[in-house]
């Protein structure tokens, strides 16, 4: 399968790894299975996946985890569970980008009030900001 832009469609395995890769700062070693797996129930306060469950997804050898096992890995890697999905047109390092600009009050109160404009209202508003190549 491939995007509308051409290129082949991420499998599942090649997404966690994307995402666990763009996820550690530079210099750093990549985190064990165990060690995500220790994060996730420590965020979490329960074991909702095991570092064997995420060694099999990371290396395609399991592709079909349950729903619970995707938003707990996009809770401990601070993405949309949409971004595990098939046709998700970000990649991680948008997905992270995204997650970090909303964490401040400013952008999300911002984004609130940008939700209740109209189409044409919108639009306004976008050219008004400065073009950011997207």
């Amino acid at each position: 399968m491939t995007h509308n832009d051409g290129k082949p469609e991420q499998s599942l395995a090649e997404r966690i790894e994307a995402l666990r890769r763009a996820a550690t700062p530079p210099g750093k070693r990549l985190p064990s299975d165990a060690a995500v797996a220790t994060a996730i129930a420590a965020r979490a306060g329960a074991s909702l996946v095991d570092e064997n469950t995420l060694y099999r997804l990371r290396t395609g050898r399991t592709v079909n985890p349950s729903m619970k096992v995707l938003k707990a890995l996009a809770d401990h890697f601070q993405v949309s569970p949409g971004f595990f999905f098939p046709g998700s047109v970000w990649g991680p390092e948008e997905h992270l980008a995204l997650a970090d600009a909303l964490r401040s009050p400013q952008v999300r109160r911002l984004c609130m009030r940008l939700g209740r404009l109209s189409s044409e209202e919108l639009a306004q508003v976008d050219r008004l900001l400065p073009d950011d190549g997207t």
